[in-house]
């Protein structure tokens, strides 16, 4: 009697197992180029001053890129083994399920973004920082994560915003020369059809431009940059990562 007995209780286990109640099977493209999380947080600022990049983007292979703080970037390896664990937790915390659009911002709030691409299906969730039950559970793992043996990161691609100041003479804050290539200043200051899309830049342009506003940002007064008999204002870089195709 006590076979008979045993033998549906250990099928009952296994389907239980096999309904993904803790053993979530998690199957991504294993990619340089396919993030399969990418989290981002955002709030209303003055473009020089607002968070810019992803927070915490990771891709397929587990190359991974986070950020710390205002131009303040890591990057590492995630093993497959870590990797999946973090996505098996945010699934099981029921993130496919989530509405799309979880509560309402408030003014001057800060807004997150979770996105999750996996083989066969793909999601993005936003809501307030402070968004509770599911997301604000998804919200935890994916902020308290942290890259194993990150190392400092330096863009070596970027777009580079930039306004030319024409307000009065002599400008009130704090002028510095750019020392990095005036070109990519100039084209990101430049209009086109009444619109400012910014300049690209790659390499050691790229690099350049990065640490020069690196090394001034976190300042209280305004900043003006001066190249070619110019001063150019709320200039700002945003950190280019790879994307699927590009």
């Amino acid at each position: 009697m006590k076979a008979k007995t045993v033998i549906p209780l250990l099928l009952a286990a296994a389907l239980l197992a096999g309904s993904g109640c803790g053993t979530t099977t998690i199957d991504y493209t294993r990619s340089s180029r396919q993030p399969v999380l990418n989290y981002s947080s955002t709030q209303a600022l003055p473009p020089p001053s607002a968070p810019q990049g992803p927070v915490l983007v990771i891709y397929g292979d587990g190359t991974a890129y986070q950020r710390h703080g205002q131009m303040d970037y890591t990057t590492g390896k995630v093993l497959e083994s870590e990797l999946k664990s973090l996505l098996g937790s945010i699934v099981d915390e029921g993130f496919f399920q989530l509405k799309p659009l979880q509560g309402k911002d408030t003014p001057g709030g800060i807004t997150d973004q979770v996105t999750v691409t996996l083989k066969g299906k793909s999601k993005s969730v936003q809501g307030p920082d402070n968004s509770g039950g599911d997301f604000g559970a998804v919200l935890d793992t994916v902020k308290t994560f942290k890259i194993p043996g990150a190392k400092a990161y330096l863009p070596d691609q970027i777009i580079l915003f930039a306004k030319q100041y024409t307000g009065p003479e002599p400008f009130v804050g704090t002028v510095l020369d750019w020392t990095a290539d005036p070109a990519v200043l100039e084209q990101a200051a430049a209009p086109v059809a009444g619109y400012v899309p910014g300049a690209h830049a790659s390499g050691a342009q790229a690099q350049q431009a990065w640490k020069l506003l690196e090394g001034a940002s976190g300042g209280d007064e305004e900043v003006a940059w001066r190249a070619g008999g110019k001063l150019y204002v709320q200039v700002y870089a945003v950190p280019q990562f790879p994307l699927p195709g590009i």
